[in-house]
């Protein structure tokens, strides 16, 4: 191989095809994923291996690793393949692809000999700081739901494997373009839009708040981390996201104001109140059949904030979001592409949803 190689795991999801298309023009990429590329309308080129292959499953894995080797191997792995829901619940996948996945790459990286294994993680794995304080890079991985407990394990055992695998662990916070492909604020833009009871109701002060990245600085970030992986100490860990947090009201406001010319008068609801309503309408779509979007755990954060302190990542990698890329920013271009757009943008949060790469006669504006 003329290019160095870059094993890409997670290849035919959101952030995959994305990372292929940015870092194939450097290095022969090996691709990962539980879909064929036909099915997802994958990418091509001379310096792209594809892999239809499940990380969970160790055999067909190992047949892949053996012919990553025959073509020359890989310097690099960019581990992306995991599972998440917004349930709140116990899923098998949890410990199947996050944890008994993780631990399959990592004992079949062994013979690659590394620079780095790049573990993606999230800021979600942290708990939500006391008021008025951070999460920062040395923030142990410690919050309680499913999701976070597997990402807690995967960290953990790039510990068991430090002496054989060199890696860092990146924690991202909430991934959005500008078509939006963020489940949670799907849902509330289309609550939000919908001219039913609930539309101006926020829990609480509407102060629950995450932090958001844009996918095009996730995608300058990984760039940087896989130029100055030698650099990096080992088991380093980075966040991806800009400092602070975004509140719930404030979505609201830069929302209703982009789409009704000028923004709504939020109604605040009790947070013990908003969480009795959650909990009603859990069970209501327990009966029916039909769940709703919100669940009871996530009325213990109402009014919580996920403040972020990403300042030594930033003088580590000497990278920084682009502030024209702030959600709130971004938001009168998010709410233009949903009304002139709507079978873009419903094809885009249904791929989403579903893990998947957008389709490449999908792909007019990023």
């Amino acid at each position: 191989m003329t290019k160095p190689g870059l094993i890409i795991t997670g290849a035919t999801g959101f952030l995959g095809g994305r990372l292929i298309r940015y870092l194939c023009h450097q290095y022969q990429i090996f691709a990962l994923g539980r879909r064929s590329p036909a099915q997802v309308g994958g990418l091509e080129g001379p310096d792209i291996h594809w892999f239809q292959v499940d990380i969970g499953h160790f055999d067909p894995l190992r047949e892949v690793f053996y012919r990553i080797q025959e073509l020359g191997g890989a310097e690099m792995i960019l581990h992306l393949a995991s599972y998440y829901d917004f349930t709140g619940e116990e899923h098998p996948e949890y410990v199947r692809t996050n944890v008994f996945g993780t631990r399959n790459i990592l004992e079949l990286a062994v013979p690659l000999r590394l620079r780095k294994l790049i573990f993606t993680s999230s800021v979600a794995a942290c708990p939500f700081p006391t008021p008025g304080g951070a999460v920062t890079e040395d923030t142990p991985p410690t919050a309680p739901p499913p999701y976070s407990r597997s990402k807690r394990r995967g960290e953990e055992m790039l510990r068991e494997y430090k002496d054989q695998v060199p890696s860092c662990i990146l924690r991202l916070a909430a991934i959005f373009s500008n078509w939006c492909e963020y489940e949670p604020l799907h849902n509330f833009l289309e609550t939000w839009f919908s001219g039913r009871w609930d539309s101006r109701i926020l829990g609480g002060r509407g102060q629950w708040a995450i932090p958001y990245l844009h996918v095009r600085d996730l995608l300058s970030f990984y760039l940087t981390v896989v130029e100055k992986a030698n650099q990096l100490e080992p088991l380093e860990v980075l966040q991806a996201s800009a400092d602070g947090c975004t509140t719930h009201l404030e979505l609201f406001q830069e929302a209703t104001c982009a789409y009704y010319g000028a923004p709504r008068t939020a109604l605040y609801v009790p947070k013990f109140l908003a969480r009795l309503g959650i909990i009603m309408r859990e069970e209501r779509g327990r009966l029916t059949g039909r769940m709703p979007f919100e669940r009871r755990w996530m009325g213990e954060y109402i009014d919580l904030k996920l403040n972020i302190d990403a300042s030594r990542t930033r003088r580590r990698l000497g990278w920084a979001p682009n502030p024209e890329l702030d959600i709130l920013k971004c938001m009168p271009v998010m709410i233009h592409n949903m009304r002139t757009n709507p079978t873009e943008w419903a094809i885009r949060y249904e791929m989403s949803k579903k893990g998947l790469r957008i389709p490449q006669e999908s792909q007019r504006v990023s």
